[in-house]
């Protein structure tokens, strides 16, 4: 890390946290969420109890730290912050106090030296927002595969070459203004840019509109942050696969980032940009990394790329891929009260599910959909629900049954899994807590 890039953070901890409203509010990162990081980074299989050790590499002010802390203080899980920022650490460390939290180990230091310290291997490694912050990230990602367990997991983020082309842009327009004038000029110049800025803008375009440029003029560290950065790179979802494969990784699949909008798993799954059939056709028979790459350039919305990693021998259940049968689906976003009533009622009209955060599915189910999915309690193995399937819902007919039911439960499982509604993991892995900030609801039909 350069000292530049020290420097900066030293003067503009980041994000902007105030560790006195961790008494009304916690904020729960997504790619953090340990269900998802048990579906996706050890295929439902990990046992995260009092021998978890998670570390959060270049942990800013505490965002991960917190939540996952959160998460792994009843199980007695540890987590380890590592961040040279005295100033970012003070801030992080303040928020850990105000929560309560005790399993937490504060390592001020650089990623590349607390790996020459060969400390003991990591579970789960978070860090986002840093890799692309470095001289050499492809050195940091390999600095965090030397701390990695055999069987552990990465969740990283890097910026999206496409989706952050206005601020690529603007970086550029500035670039012949910087030389000479301290970070806090710079700071200056570019408030004033960004408060006459024209409607045309790029920066305006990808920020959703003028409520974007005002949260900005409102947060300094973000503007830093986002506009004034000495380091920074950008991948592309060719690169980011090339990336880790640099670090003898593989990308296990791509997930969101932000709580609400932003990227997320869905953004990457071609059916939901594309709906001619014969396109689609033809974009299914490319390798998947391609199908995400049209994605992301056929949707030039996507300002990150948030994603798990793992070692190629480790690599489990892709995103549109079948668990396997001795795994048992669970509703990672519940229920409402009334979504099994509501089923019932409405068996064979066509219904919106939502989740309160955007994301919605058009269906229409017969009344054994609800008998169906009353099944999917973490506790019933896939195997065990398609013989179920097959036996008490379906109704015989003079074909192979087996393959109707596994088909059938396969519709089912990619219908709630698009958006992480349902998620998977073994009986004996433990670890199958809820979304807490969706509910999963049924629209009545009009």
């Amino acid at each position: 890390m350069s000292k530049e890039v020290r420097a900066l953070y030293e003067q503009f901890p980041y994000p902007m946290r105030d560790p006195q409203e961790e008494r009304n509010r916690l904020l729960m990162p997504p790619m953090d969420t340990l269900s998802r990081v048990n579906h996706y980074g050890f295929g439902g299989r990990k046992k995260i109890d009092a021998g978890f050790r998670a570390l959060v590499a270049g942990g800013g002010t505490g965002d991960s730290l917190i939540w996952l802390a959160e998460q792994l203080r009843e199980c007695g899980g540890q987590v380890t912050y590592l961040e040279p920022s005295s100033a970012s650490t003070r801030v992080a460390r303040a928020r850990a106090e105000a929560r309560g939290l005790t399993n937490v180990t504060y390592v001020n230091a650089t990623i590349g030296e607390f790996a020459a310290t060969k400390p003991e291997k990591f579970d789960y490694i978070n860090c986002a927002g840093v890799l692309h912050h470095l001289e050499v990230p492809e050195e940091g990602l390999r600095d965090l595969a030397s701390l990695l367990a055999d069987d552990g997991c990465i969740g990283a983020m890097l910026y999206g070459e496409h989706g952050r082309l206005a601020v690529t842009e603007w970086r550029k327009m500035v670039a012949p203004l910087l030389p000479g004038k301290t970070l806090d000029e710079q700071l200056a110049m570019t408030r004033s840019l960004l408060s006459a800025l024209s409607e045309g803008n790029m920066l305006l375009k990808m920020g959703g509109g003028p409520g974007f440029i005002k949260g900005l003029l409102e947060n300094d560290p973000e503007i830093v942050d986002l506009l004034l950065h000495p380091v920074e790179c950008a991948y592309d979802v060719h690169g980011v696969y090339d990336f880790a494969a640099s670090a003898g990784l593989e990308v296990a699949a791509f997930t969101g980032f932000f709580g609400f909008g932003g990227t997320g798993k869905a953004h990457y799954s071609i059916e939901n940009h594309v709906a001619d059939p014969k396109i689609l056709r033809d974009l299914m028979a490319l390798p998947l990394r391609d199908q995400q790459a049209f994605c992301e350039r056929y949707s030039g919305a996507m300002p990150l790329h948030a994603f798990y990693l793992t070692r190629p021998d480790m690599l489990h259940a892709r995103v549109s891929a079948m668990p396997d049968r001795d795994l048992c689906p669970y509703f990672f976003v519940a229920p409402d009260d009334s979504f099994f009533d509501d089923l019932l009622a409405y068996a064979g009209k066509p219904i919106v599910l939502v989740d309160g955060t955007g994301n919605a599915v058009d269906l229409t189910g017969g009344p054994d959909l609800a008998k169906l999915l009353a099944l999917f309690d973490g506790k019933t193995s896939f195997g065990d629900i398609s013989a179920r399937l097959r036996d008490e819902i379906l109704h015989k007919q003079p074909i192979d049954m087996n393959s109707i039911a596994d088909n059938t439960l396969a519709a089912v499982w990619a219908l709630f899994h698009k958006f992480d509604w349902m998620l998977a993991s073994s009986s004996a892995s433990g670890w199958q807590q809820h979304d807490e900030q969706r509910r999963l609801s049924i629209l009545a039909p009009k």
